[in-house]
């Protein structure tokens, strides 16, 4: 019998095998084993050697037809329901894995022989290896079956693995794709049973019992409960886990956290809080009662649920007393304890106080703003104001807090610990924290009072006053923004000018600067108007009505910071998002680069940049390495194989848990809103200089099993970015974003736009000569007709769900609706009858909504004035997200009537008589549409050619930093804050006050404009 092999390596032939004929199948000498094997065969009579020889001729190059031999032995072996001989099942499938999935389905064909080599064998020590094999192929249907053999086979041995490596198959099953719905019922019914029987002799032993077949590791009994959580009832998952046996606080008293905190998630999802208040408790208690270490559970998720559960208790008062009593035991405690656990304690302390009914507690008569709250966050602060974290710890509280108690904190509070504070480091610290929390209380809605619209007979155009300056304003608050600029930028100053300071930075955790520059630079990017995007329509993406002087100088401010502090991620990547914005996606790239992200997280954290890429900077493309290299390999590397990677190291350990998570896992990776991105935005690039794409765009590997009816999962992770918004409004990535995030309508909609194009650029081969030619054109002006179709219903259901606006920009709603529009006008113009005297209005319907469509994205072509001092042409580099689709929705129209027409010149050509050709409407239709089609091209390639020669125009580094150091803003503004306007824009100055940076700010912030524009030349616009 052979080794075990790698089923991507040589199996090794038996050991009867002469040495000749060894020694020529290690050297892959193909030949001369299928010459010797042919004659081993005929000699021994022994169909090991058939198989040698077939295996052999599959490998020498152009044996197609051999390869068809392996599948037509390995059908064979299927058919004689004989067992087959596991060597020759070995060689069979190496000489197979080439096209596996392709002519070979694995679950068909070789899984269930090794399902039966192992029936017939189930003690040989290669049934585990034959488990494994089907493991790797995710043949879960053949490892199912075969971990009942072995479990069947082993039940007297005491080797529980069989047992718990069945039920997770049989798991895994139930909720794979694999399983038809009937066989789903069953298997979930199996598997739900098998457990509740473990679990009963686990809590009453069975003197009856033999072997061991109880719930008794940690990952045995969590398994049990995820199963109990999909196929059992709710009142069985509460009655177990409470349970004295098997319960999450008997887990938690050998040491196993895992269980409750999975418990704790399905019950809040349920609304048990009482069980919730009840499992906290009692989780804590242990901790104090000396059965576990005493921090065991004294984590911030915990305290976080035991206080919203006391809030929901039916008597609050004793519920919050009880948690008061736990948290002063623990506070006790805290003396011999790690920091870790002393902040969690002053945390949880926060957050009881917080969630706390305000009627219990006790208020301030002297002091309506000196709230128990207020006081709680200043004890927190002036233990940990100088942690990294301290800001994210109590930014939710501060934001919870009314204008009373926010006045009090900032005027009372905070200043008596800054006042406290000796050291000047300290007090920096504590500055910079002041700050941040200023810019955190302007995006709060209870700061501002609603404002009358109309005071003495006049209109005003502020409906809110800040209810901290007085001042009339929008939200944010404008008055406030402009002192953090100029708070934030005296400490910087501070900081900056202190060589004992300085020196002091590389010190502390992080450098206080990087917080100050970012106060300063989002304030001015909300003076500048900035604004988040709208959910209720499509969003318009273009920075047309923002301040230029302002947007350029939080540009500058932020670039000079990052300088400093180059490794500051939260910085590099707020300054990626803002010149994507300003067009720079060369520059952009510059800076995305050095953060290296990894393999790991390249599903989550590349969309940061690639999403919409080909619509803002094509060039990017050209070159060397190809742009989207890095996601392809990822995803090649991560998907090459149909189980999710290393399961079988999982079940060798036991984890059961972590084989369902990483089944989970891959299951959504394949079907990631990432990988689908790349696919769209990488054909977007190769159309758009006129790349031939090896396969349509749903042919290929990485597309495999997306449908319509698949579900995308978006992964994007945006934590990494430096969010000093509060909870009250928007996150900050809505403000940075070009647009709305991935989602499965949008990438569904480019996907099917891609499939559209493909269909339209289909060519048979020069040399296809079909035999009977009518025929076939028959068969392909039907198949053309259903595809399209298809495509189009795709596309109108997409378009029509109740969500799609406020998932697209306005740009990528008109393009979808004309692809969709024009597939519609396809199937009508192959369908109506050449002879037909009155067609149909659908189609001159249909096209006159094309035409309507194109001017309307035609407006965005507008070009800039031909004085180049405006900021008009700088402002026009920021919307090619917008020129993009003018040219893709042209292309569309362009491709789809060329398609039309030519279908009907070749139809003309191949019947004389003309009555297979298509409708004369049709035609002239089509010539219309093709013709709006190149106009809108020839408009499109000069709005480009005109911003490249504006951009080559001397002076423009001058303008662009007089820009930079201008005040437009000061002369729009009224009268009462122009002065405040200006010491803003001074106190900016200073910062950024390196002449020699800032020319070089300016020269790369140039210099990626023409390169994208350069880009722009050589894209194909037609």
């Amino acid at each position: 019998m052979s080794s075990y092999y790698s089923r991507y390596g040589r199996p090794a032939l038996k050991n009867s095998v002469d040495m000749q004929l060894q020694t020529a199948f290690s050297d892959g000498n193909w030949n001369t084993v299928a010459r010797l094997a042919d004659k081993r065969a005929k000699a021994l009579k022994d169909p090991y050697y058939e198989a040698i020889k077939i295996t052999a001729e599959s490998q020498l190059d152009g044996a197609a037809e051999k390869c068809a031999a392996v599948l037509i032995a390995i059908d064979d072996l299927v058919r004689q329901k004989a067992v087959p001989d596991l060597d020759t099942l070995e060689l069979y499938e190496w000489a197979s894995h080439d096209f596996l999935s392709q002519d070979l389905n694995y679950a068909e064909a070789l899984g269930p022989l090794r399902a039966r080599w192992v029936k017939a064998n189930p003690k040989s020590p290669l049934a585990q290896q034959c488990l494994q094999t089907c493991l790797e192929h995710w043949d879960l249907v053949s490892a199912q079956q075969i971990a009942a053999t072995l479990d069947k086979a082993n039940v007297n041995s005491n080797d529980r693995r069989y047992m718990f490596w069945g039920i997770t198959l049989t798991y895994l099953l139930s909720v794979s794709h694999q399983c038809t719905e009937a066989s789903r019922r069953v298997y979930s019914l199996l598997v739900l049973k098998q457990l509740e029987r473990a679990a009963d002799l686990t809590e009453n032993p069975s003197a009856t019992e033999s072997t061991d077949r109880r719930l008794a590791t940690e990952e045995e009994i969590c398994l049990y409960y995820r199963v109990l959580l999909a196929y059992g009832t709710k009142a069985d998952f509460l009655s177990r886990i409470q349970s004295s046996q098997l319960g999450a606080i008997a887990e938690l008293k050998k040491g196993h956290k895992l269980l409750l905190w999975e418990s704790l998630t399905a019950l809040e999802s349920w609304g048990e809080w009482d069980l919730v208040f009840t499992l906290c408790r009692d989780a804590l208690n242990l901790g104090i009662e000396g059965l576990t270490p005493p921090f065991l559970v004294c984590d911030l998720l915990v305290w976080g649920r035991f206080s919203v559960a006391a809030s929901k208790a039916k008597d609050p008062e004793a519920a919050f007393g009880e948690v008061q009593a736990i948290l002063n035991k623990f506070i006790s405690l805290t003396a011999s304890a790690s920091e870790m656990y002393k902040k969690n304690i002053s945390v949880a302390l926060l957050e009881t106080t917080f969630r706390t009914p305000t009627l219990l507690l006790s208020p301030n008569p002297g002091h309506k703003g000196l709230t128990p709250r207020v006081i709680q966050i200043g004890l927190f602060l002036d233990k940990y104001f100088d942690k990294l974290s301290a800001f994210d710890d109590v930014k939710c509280y501060v934001a919870q807090l009314s204008f009373e108690e926010a006045r009090a904190f900032m005027e009372d509070i905070f200043p008596k610990i800054l006042d406290e504070q000796p050291d000047e480091l300290k007090k920096v610290i504590l500055k910079t924290l002041e700050c941040r929390l200023r810019y955190l209380l302007t995006t709060c809605p209870q700061t501002l009072s609603h404002h009358r619209s109309v005071v003495d007979g006049q209109e005003q155009e502020k409906p809110y006053r800040c209810r901290f300056c007085s001042q009339l304003a929008d939200l944010p608050c404008e008055h406030c923004l402009r002192k953090s600029v100029v708070t934030a930028t005296a400490t910087y100053k501070q900081i900056s000018a202190d060589s004992a300071l300085a020196e002091a930075i590389p010190r502390l955790d992080k450098d206080p600067r990087i917080d100050l520059a970012l106060v300063m630079g989002l304030s001015l990017l909300k003076l500048a108007g900035l604004r988040a995007k709208d959910n209720t329509g499509p969003a318009r993406q273009s920075l047309r009505d923002i301040q230029l002087d302002l947007w350029l100088q939080a540009l500058l401010l932020l670039d000079t910071q990052l300088k400093l502090t180059p490794s500051d991620v939260g910085l590099r990547l707020l300054l990626v998002q803002l010149y994507l914005q300003a067009g720079c996606a060369s520059y952009a790239y510059q800076l995305w680069k050095p953060m290296d992200v990894k393999r790991t997280i390249q599903d989550a954290l590349s969309p940061l940049f690639f999403d919409r890429i080909s619509s803002l900077s094509p060039g990017l493309f050209q070159g060397g390495r190809p742009l989207m290299e890095p996601l392809r390999s990822y995803y090649a590397s991560s998907l090459r194989d149909k189980c999710p990677m290393r399961v079988w190291d999982a079940f060798s350990s036991g984890s059961y848990t972590s084989i369902i998570d990483m089944s989970i896992y891959d299951s959504k990776l394949r079907k990631s809103c990432t990988l689908v991105m790349t696919l769209v935005e990488e054909r977007r690039a190769m159309r758009s200089f006129a790349w031939k794409a090896e396969s349509d765009i749903d042919d290929q590997s990485l597309a495999e099993g997306i449908t319509d009816e698949t579900v995308l999962v978006n992964k994007t992770d945006y934590g990494s970015f430096p969010n000093l918004e509060s909870l009250h409004g928007p996150p900050i990535q809505d403000f940075l974003i070009l647009g709305p995030g991935l989602s499965n309508e949008r990438l569904q909609l480019g996907f099917l736009s891609e499939q559209y194009h493909d269909v339209l650029a289909f060519k048979p081969p020069k040399d296809y000569k079909p035999a009977k030619p009518n025929d076939v054109a028959i068969r392909d002006r039907s198949y053309i007709a259903e595809r399209v179709a298809d495509l189009s219903n795709s596309l109108t259901d997409f378009l029509h769900r109740t969500a799609n606006l406020s998932l697209l920009t306005s740009a990528e709603l008109v393009y979808y609706t004309v692809v969709s529009l024009l597939s519609a006008s396809v199937v009508t113009s192959l369908s109506i009858p050449r002879a037909d005297p009155a067609p149909p209005k659908t189609l001159s319907m249909t096209t006159s909504s094309v035409r309507t469509a194109l001017a309307g994205l035609r407006s965005e072509l507008t070009s800039p004035r031909v004085n180049p001092t405006t900021s008009q042409t700088c402002k026009a580099l920021t919307n090619m997200h917008n020129v993009a689709y003018v040219r893709e929705t042209a292309v569309a129209v362009k491709h789809t009537a060329a398609f039309v027409l030519a279908f009907h010149d070749k139809e003309m050509a191949r019947d004389r008589r003309g009555k297979s050709a298509l409708h004369k409407d049709v035609v002239a239709e089509m010539k219309a549409l093709e013709a709006v089609a190149t106009k809108t091209l020839a408009e499109t390639k000069a709005h480009v050619q005109k911003l490249k020669e504006q951009l080559g125009e001397a002076g423009w580094l001058d303008r662009m930093l007089e820009w930079a150091y201008s005040d437009e803003s000061s002369s729009s503004s009224s009268s009462s804050s122009s002065s405040q306007d200006d010491e803003a824009l001074q106190a900016v100055k200073s910062v950024v006050s390196d002449s020699a940076h800032a020319e070089e700010w300016g020269g790369k912030l140039l210099e990626s404009w023409r390169e994208g524009v350069k880009g722009w030349g050589m894209v194909r616009m037609e």
